[in-house]
Parts: C-alpha cells; sequence; structure tokens
C-alpha cells in the first residue's frame, strides 16, 4: 500500500509541474464503451462525462441496453436463450495527474444490472417435498439484479481535434440477486443459462469483482483555438 501511495504522490506532483495546462478538462464528453458488446449480458452502451466548473472533478453517466439476439457468445442458435440485459453505471472522478494530451484519474462508482430471461416450459405445481400435484406449461420470466461499487483507477488520452480514448482497471465488490418475477414459477428451472451462477429459480451472494477496460469518446462543444491539438 504504501508503494501505491508513493506512486499517487509523485504523479500527482508531476501533474501540478506541468507547465501547460489542459484546457479539455472543461468539456463534456459522450464516450462509447465497445466491450459492453462482447459481455455475455451483452449491451450497447453509451456515456457522458461532464467536468465539475473549476475542479479536477468530474461526474460520468453511463447506460446500456442489449438483447441476447445479438450476443456472439452462444455458439447453437436453438440454445439461445431469450435475454434482455440494461445496465447503467454512476462514476466520481478526481483527476490527480493533468497535462495537455493526458489526464490519469481515480474514481468510486456505482453499477446497477438487471437481466430478465424469458422462456416456456412446464412447471410444477402445488409441490410438497419435491412432489408435485400437477405440471403447467406457461411462460416464465427470471431475474438477475447486480449491485457492485468498485474504485477504479484510469488513464485518458486526448488526440486530435475531438477524440478521447480511455483505459482503466478497479476492482470491488458485488451483489448478486437471482428470483422468480412469474407468479407461480417458484418451481421451474433456468435453462441454456450456461453463465448465470446458478441453475436454480432464487440465489443471493456477494463475490468479489475486477473492471478492466477501455472508452472512446468524443469532445462535445465548441473548442478554443488552443485546444485544437493540431
Amino acid at each position: 500500500m504504501r508503494y501505491v501511495l508513493l506512486f499517487l504522490l509523485i504523479t500527482a506532483s508531476l501533474g501540478s509541474a506541468c507547465a501547460q495546462k489542459n484546457e479539455m478538462k472543461e468539456q463534456v464528453i459522450l464516450k462509447f464503451l465497445p466491450l459492453g458488446m462482447f459481455d455475455l449480458d451483452n449491451t450497447f452502451q453509451l456515456g457522458v462525462e461532464v467536468p465539475i466548473k473549476n475542479s479536477r472533478f468530474s461526474l460520468q453517466q453511463e447506460a446500456g441496453y442489449g438483447h441476447s439476439s445479438f450476443n456472439i457468445w452462444p455458439v447453437e442458435r436453438g440454445n439461445r436463450p431469450d435475454n434482455t440485459t440494461f445496465k447503467t453505471r454512476s462514476q466520481f472522478r478526481f483527476y490527480f495527474f493533468d497535462k495537455t494530451k493526458m489526464r490519469a484519474y481515480l474514481a468510486g462508482e456505482y453499477l446497477f444490472k438487471r437481466v430478465v430471461n424469458k422462456d416456456r416450459q412446464w412447471v410444477g405445481q402445488d409441490c410438497v417435498n419435491g412432489a408435485c400435484g400437477y405440471f403447467e406449461n406457461k411462460d416464465v420470466r427470471f431475474g438477475r439484479f447486480v449491485n457492485a461499487g468498485h474504485v477504479k483507477f484510469g488513464w485518458q488520452f486526448h488526440f486530435p481535434k475531438r477524440m478521447i480514448f480511455e483505459v482503466y482497471t478497479g476492482f470491488g465488490l458485488r451483489h448478486i440477486e437471482g428470483r422468480a418475477l412469474t407468479a407461480g414459477a417458484e418451481n421451474a428451472r433456468l435453462r441454456n443459462q450456461w453463465w448465470w451462477l446458478s441453475q436454480g429459480t432464487t440465489f443471493n451472494e456477494t463475490l468479489p469483482s475486477l473492471a478492466v477496460g477501455f472508452q472512446l469518446g468524443l469532445l462535445l462543444g465548441k473548442l478554443k483555438p488552443s485546444e485544437s491539438l493540431d
């Protein structure tokens, strides 16, 4: 831990010593997260970073939506699940290193994800000790809900004109809850869900979480002549 603190202090000192001021930190940045399309719970994900005026702080909000119909991972079409995913991230950043074309930050983040699976199957009714009175063929919906918190460290690079590239890593904890959303489906089974943590209808657990990725960004608004980065 002391080596990490020493690194942060040295980096912050170097950033303060830079003669050139980064005016880009005053711009709003629209972002796209390509790796969201390759996630097991795939989403098309966008974000926006808004600077807090006259400071090294900013707020970033992301939101994504996806469906398993354009997920590349299930190989056999007949086994492709019918999943819908909604994901959102809220982040508070502190830029401790600030140069003309490069910045580094620490961030605290809250993540929420909701995955709903739709299926049709025979579901046991009036079940006692594993024995069911009868079975009913019905549409069932299962939900998986994730709440997570991360601490992230990242670098942001500014390219000519308006382009931004960002890479980050972080760690934290995530709480995962799964349950049937359809009344009377308590005895249904999750099928074709090879990446879910359980094949039952109910689970509840907390796990370590690692976040690694990159983002592409576009500066919005009018740029000053000194901000063109030509």
